[in-house]
């Protein structure tokens, strides 16, 4: 993993490569402030995906595959949860008009509603956890490890529901050391467990897959708890209260929801496209889905970079919105976004050079899986550039001016009627090979970033959202 460094040096932003871009002042030291904090704790975030599949990975194709599975009902409830939490852009505007009652409001509504939709899931899973599975896993032992896995990693929904809540309100506002800090813990908790749970170190009974969910649900607590005491003790920005929460102002409610919502039904359209990819790869068979659990983990960790700048476009934009500057978000947009296509090409070739070494940390794995798993990592390599735009371009430039309604239209089109088709032909009908059908799957970041070019040009997202509020 490598970070994208940037010094001034006048008005010069330096970017790792030899890459450099002439930004003004005020940019250049906002993006220093909000990059590389909120990296580090994307980096720690989905460093616990990353370290379960690795030490996960020493059981073999089938433990990696039922997690795979698992992963995917948590990953649906995380992005719904996501969207909730888009509630975030308007705690960044209010906070950029110095409103401080209406963010400990917005964050009230979002911890409300992101607890709520997680019970729903926690119930759904706990009554129905079998027949869920059983849609990924066609293998007996695959399904076994899959049961234990989800067994435990259930009472974590609610968890991160709570935490993460109250990350994205600090993470809205630009307060990312506690966030940081936290997450570092909760990190080398989960790595230290995982390593005495799974295999059975330090006198500790060998769990397996089951110390692998043991080991997430306590670190995730431990941090929970760290994360929520220290902002009521300290009274740190968005300690919400009793009323905040169940008082609800429907009026703002109504207000916010109505844009909110679009974005729930687009992440949870992708969410749902994404988990219907995994069923498409489970009937491939028990190596297919852990060639796919593996691109797809390795894949994230090398997005963690870009996901710093969505952020960072996303906190800067939004407060130049909240201030009637959108000559000066669009300014912003633009920067983000020859950012982001150099970086894509630095870590693009950063996973080519680094493919064989990616490929030697799974020795208990089958050469079948090895061998797809190198092809596919190529195939991301290569087409990295459009999904870092689409990134930013969604989470960073459109969602701050509340344009979610156009990003949902683009997921429904990309995902439900160009991808999707096209993969479950490919694994279905006619029986293509793993690499062909990922690239089917791949091309829904290349579809959705060639339409998305023309929204990001219109500045039709250019809004302020909270001009009457």
């Amino acid at each position: 993993m490598i970070l994208v460094y940037y010094f001034e040096s006048d008005h010069l932003l330096i970017v790792v490569g030899g890459i450099v871009n002439s930004l003004n002042r005020e940019f250049n030291q906002d993006v220093k402030v909000l990059v590389i904090p909120f990296i580090i704790q994307k980096v720690i975030g989905d460093s616990f995906a990353l370290i379960d599949t690795l030490m996960i990975g020493g059981m073999g194709d089938s433990a990696i595959a039922a997690v795979a599975a698992a992963g995917q009902i948590t990953f649906v409830l995380t992005m719904i949860i996501s969207a909730l939490q888009g509630i975030s852009v308007y705690i960044t505007q209010f906070f950029g008009k110095g409103d401080m009652e209406n963010v400990k409001k917005a964050m009230g509504l979002m911890l409300l509603s992101s607890l709520a939709v997680s019970l729903i899931t926690f119930t759904i899973v706990v009554l129905f956890k079998e027949e869920i599975l059983s849609v990924f896993l066609k293998e007996e032992q695959a399904l076994v490890y899959g049961l234990q896995y989800v067994s435990i990693i259930v009472y974590v929904y609610m968890l991160n529901a709570f935490k993460d809540s109250f990350a994205n309100a600090l993470g809205a506002i630009g307060k990312m050391k506690l966030i940081v800090y936290t997450g570092i813990i909760g990190m080398v908790i989960n790595t230290l467990l995982n390593y005495m749970l799974i295999y059975g170190h330090f006198g500790f009974p060998a769990y397996g897959v089951k110390g692998a969910a043991l080991a997430t649900l306590i670190s995730t607590l431990i941090s929970t708890l760290l994360l929520v005491g220290v902002i009521y003790l300290k009274k740190y920005y968005v300690n919400v209260s009793l009323k905040h929460i169940f008082s609800i102002d429907w009026k703002f409610a109504k207000t916010i929801l109505s844009k909110t919502t679009p974005l729930v039904f687009h992440e949870g359209l992708w969410s749902t496209g994404n988990m219907l990819y995994a069923v498409a790869f489970g009937h491939m068979g028990v190596n297919a889905l852990a060639t796919y659990q593996l691109a797809r983990t390795f894949d994230t960790f090398f997005r963690t970079g870009v996901s710093g700048f969505a952020f960072a476009s996303r906190v800067m934009i939004g407060k130049k919105l909240s201030k009637e500057d959108p000559g000066e978000a669009v300014i912003y947009a633009s920067k983000f976004t020859k950012i982001t296509i150099y970086s894509a090409m630095v870590f693009g070739l950063l996973m080519i050079v680094l493919n064989p070494v990616i490929i030697g940390l799974f020795q208990n794995v089958s050469q079948e899986v090895k061998d797809s798993l190198s092809n596919v990592l190529y195939i991301q390599a290569l087409l990295l550039v459009t999904n870092f735009l689409n990134n930013v371009w969604i989470i960073g430039v459109f969602r701050p001016g509340g344009d979610n309604l156009y990003t949902m239209k683009l997921i429904i089109f990309t995902t439900w009627f160009v991808a999707l088709p096209l993969v479950f032909l490919g694994a279905y009908v006619f029986e293509w090979p793993i690499e062909i059908v990922y690239l089917l799957f791949a091309f829904e970041e290349v579809f959705k970033a060639f339409i998305g070019y023309f929204r990001y040009r219109s500045q039709k997202w250019a809004n302020n959202l909270v001009h009457d509020m």
